[in-house]
């Protein structure tokens, strides 16, 4: 899947900052069909240090515009994208 497969078919859902390690901060949502998407953004020192994370709030994949973007079922990824 490209980046822009993944950004036209979950650019509307809203995602929520879940986690940051190594220089990606981590964001998530759960799908109405019981899959979990997960999206990455930064990837290194001078994204990160422009991008301001609100733990409370919610943004859409498409407004986030991250690099990577994963979706799970069951504990197994089923589609996504790696694009650094």
């Amino acid at each position: 899947m490209t980046r822009q497969d993944f950004y036209e078919k979950y650019g509307s859902i809203k995602v929520k900052f879940s986690s940051y390690y190594k220089y990606t901060f981590t964001y998530a949502a759960d799908l109405p069909d019981g899959k979990r998407l997960m999206c990455g953004y930064g990837g290194n020192s001078d994204e990160i240090y422009r991008h301001s994370v609100d733990s409370d709030s919610e943004e859409t994949v498409s407004d986030l515009q991250p690099h990577e973007g994963y979706v799970y079922e069951n504990g197994k990824e089923v589609e996504g994208f790696y694009d650094y």
